[in-house]
């Protein structure tokens, strides 16, 4: 067999991929079978199987970026993948607990897909409350006695072996008497009745044990540790497994883009939204699963990704083939088998089937539970107390690099001291200002140009340490104009004004002068002229204008029609102030009567620069929003548990705790696609897809996640005193700065179903 540890795997799977290319693709289900079942065997004998897995148990044992990159590439060829997808839940267990003999007899066939294993866990009156299963193994000698019944049991029609887990302690509801067995589905008295889902199909069945004789060998780990084994990974090998699932995802939703420009319906504006919801609902899921990824490289715990992935990727599912099925027309009249239904039936019967992602392997609402209580240490519904929580509510799920971290809780120390509700409140209804002190903070930590290149005054950082800085201060409500500050200066960078840009570095505020409307910023209309060296016109709802030391200004060539760029100094304009809705910004009406201004760029230079700066801008506003959901994460969750109602605390009311959960899913998912979205090259085809659709998150997230807060809070979250509003506003202000999520999605949409077209 070839070492399966030597580095020419790369090019042998390549040469594997591009022979199974070449073959002809299998018509019917069960062809398609039979060819996953031989596929495996010769991945196998060419000593390219199970990239995760110790080399000693029959795997490549690569690294985890290597698995990535394997999986990435099968999928990308379309090869099947193995055919019994549960034997990669119980080979992680026998290869940390189980013995020499165990590995060695059950490992080898199962990666060959020479035996197929189905899962005994769910029982009907334990679902997901699987604690409470009472399937009965007794001791008798070199065996243990099985009897009682397991549900739902996926593919117990074809498996050899199932995995089980069964009470050996007292009856009852408990973990500590419960044991892992393994146990042949060929033995006497196993019976297997399969039971027809709402799809048509068998894949589920019931599976009855009277009195069945397991021997003693067949026991995973020791007696009454079931519990805790069942809930054994291989950390590396499950969540690159998990990345092969998006990865096919991905393929899925192009193939429901396609769908929609076949079936007619790429320029209906309703069906654009639900198509860029299932683009960003992908997105989540890589990014989420980027970030674990990342610290499960530098060590360190991923945290509580997985909890969120789990359910994000059930209703996921849910929403994707919901939309294939409308996005069949008149064709969902049919049944899958119907000679004329789309696709052969496709979508209606991946359809039917994806009611069971939320129900399967524990249904949404104990996936919330999960969240609510294991990741935010909300108290339990059931009155068992609070355990601890995985991660302070508002800060990331995963662990950040070390220099994002220590950012972070820098920032945090040195601007929390110095904001506070009453100061925030005291600034309604007065003159434009900002916070000086908070400011002068900010740039001793080096912003607004953290980023921007050090030969400038920069600090040369990613534009990813960027955010998060911007994050932590709109976390704390800081009332300066950071952002706009931060857009000003990415402007003066495109079309190198330097030394403006040295001034802005420096430490003084700025602001962009460009009218906006529901699709963000406007080039093409209602700017001020240019002419002899002057600006005349007026622009509204500029923000950070009252405060700004300079200004950036888009104008039009009076004589040539050409779009300028232009510094001016605030001396040499009138300024209004306006009244925000965001308490803690500014925001004014800049009239130009002739004014003087240092033209820095005209002409196509202007247009190329807007385009990058834009992206800059719409993740500077981005991160802005997610600091404010996370900072409303964490006062609700604070609030649901201190705060009591009919004697129990409210956060173990499930109205609430899940509440809580959609909130922690919502601002955790904007925060990774916030930030994966910096990572990208500025030039890159698909960052304009990736900003437009990380943006229209951030912003969704803040206000649905802010407006949660308020609910959460009660009657005392909509009192003037409570900062839960001063959130809430900015939220909105956010919303209609940068484009309206639903322009920026429809955006998004257009762009893939140009791109698939």
């Amino acid at each position: 067999m070839p070492d399966t540890q030597s580095s020419d795997w790369r090019e042998r799977l390549t040469a594997k991929l591009d022979d199974y290319r070449q073959r002809p693709r299998p018509s019917t289900s069960r062809e398609r079978f039979a060819a996953a079942v031989a596929w495996q065997s010769e991945l196998v004998d060419a000593g390219l199987a199970a990239p995760g897995w110790p080399a000693a148990v029959g795997g490549m044992e690569l690294e985890l970026e290597d698995q990535l990159d394997y999986y990435r590439e099968v999928t990308a060829a379309g090869a099947p993948k193995h055919p019994c997808t549960l034997s990669f839940i119980v080979a992680p267990t026998l290869i940390v607990h189980g013995t020499a003999e165990q590995k060695a007899r059950y490992l080898p066939p199962l990666l060959r897909a020479d035996e197929f294993w189905c899962q005994g866990f769910s029982e009907p009156g334990a679902g997901s409350d699987l604690a409470s299963l009472s399937t009965r193994a007794v001791r008798d000698g070199d065996v243990y006695r099985v009897t009682g019944q397991k549900i739902w049991t996926t593919m117990a029609d074809k498996a050899d072996w199932i995995f089980a887990l069964v009470r050996t302690g007292p009856p009852g509801r408990g973990t500590a008497g419960i044991t892992y067995l393994l146990i042949s589905m060929k033995s006497a008295g196993v019976e297997v009745r399969p039971l027809r889902e709402a799809a048509g199909g068998h894949h589920f069945a019931e599976v009855f044990f009277d009195d069945v004789e397991v021997p003693v060998s067949n026991r995973v780990g020791e007696e009454g540790e079931g519990w805790s084994i069942m809930r054994t990974s291989l950390g590396h090998e499950r969540a690159t497994a998990f990345l092969a699932d998006e990865f096919r995802y991905r393929g899925t939703v192009d193939k429901v883009f396609s769908l929609a420009i076949e079936q007619g319906y790429a320029q209906d504006s309703l069906v654009r939204q639900e198509l860029a919801a299932i683009e960003t609902g992908v997105r989540t899921i890589a990014t989420n699963s980027a970030r674990a990824l990342d610290a499960v490289l530098r060590k360190e715990d991923p945290g509580a990704v997985a909890s969120i992935n789990r359910l994000v990727k059930s209703e996921f599912e849910q929403r994707l083939h919901r939309l294939a099925l409308r996005l069949s027309g008149t064709g969902a009249v049919l049944g899958n088998r119907s000679d004329g239904a789309v696709e052969k039936g496709r979508w209606s019967y991946g359809y039917l089937m994806s009611r069971a992602t939320t129900i399967g392997a524990g249904t949404s609402e104990i996936q919330r539970n999960t969240i609510a209580e294991s990741v935010l240490g909300l108290p339990s519904h059931r009155g068992e107390g609070r355990r601890a929580r995985a991660v302070v509510p508002g800060r990331p799920l995963a662990a950040p690099e070390e220099d994002e971290a220590a950012l972070r809780q820098v920032l945090r120390a040195a601007i929390g001291a110095r904001v506070d509700t009453p100061s925030l409140l005291a600034r309604a209804g007065q003159p434009a200002a900002m916070n000086t002190e908070v400011w002068q903070e900010l740039v001793q930590f080096g912003l607004p140009g953290l980023a921007a290149p050090e030969a400038l005054g920069g600090g040369g950082a990613s534009a990813r340490l960027l955010l998060a800085a911007i994050e932590e201060a709109a976390y704390l409500l800081s009332p300066v104009p950071l952002v706009p500050t931060v857009i000003a200066l990415e402007v003066l960078l495109a079309v190198h004004a330097d030394n403006t840009a040295r001034r802005v570095i420096g430490g003084i505020p700025a602001a962009f002068v460009i009218p906006i409307d529901d699709g963000g910023w406007v080039t093409d209309a209602g700017m001020p002229t240019w002419k002899d060296g002057s600006l005349t016109g007026s622009v509204s709802r500029v923000a950070g204008a009252p405060v700004a030391e300079v200004l950036v200004v888009l104008a039009v060539d009076a004589d040539t029609g050409e779009r300028i760029l232009t510094t001016v100094e605030p001396a040499d304009v009138e300024r209004s102030g306006q009244e925000s809705i965001d308490i803690t910004a500014t925001v004014g009406t800049v009239t130009f009567t002739g004014s003087p201004g240092d033209n820095i760029a005209r002409g196509p230079e202007v247009d190329t620069a807007l385009r990058r700066a834009r992206l800059r801008a719409q993740a500077a506003v981005a991160a802005d929003s997610v600091g404010i959901a996370n900072r409303a994460l964490a006062m609700a969750v604070d609030w649901a548990g201190q705060r009591e109602q009919f004697g129990r605390l409210i956060g173990s009311f499930q109205a609430v705790s899940h509440r809580c959960a959609d909130m922690l899913v919502d601002a955790e998912g904007a925060r990774n696609q916030v930030l994966s979205s910096a990572d990208l090259p500025i030039d890159d085809s698909d960052t304009a897809i990736a900003s437009d659709l990380a943006a229209a998150s951030a912003s969704l997230a803040a206000v649905a996640v802010t407006e949660a807060c308020i609910q959460v809070h009660g009657g005392i979250g909509f009192t003037w005193e409570h900062p839960a509003h001063l959130l809430l506003r900015r939220a909105t202000a956010n919303q209609a700065w940068m484009g309206r999520p639903e322009v920026l999605r429809d955006r998004a949409a257009g762009a893939v179903l140009d791109r698939l077209s």
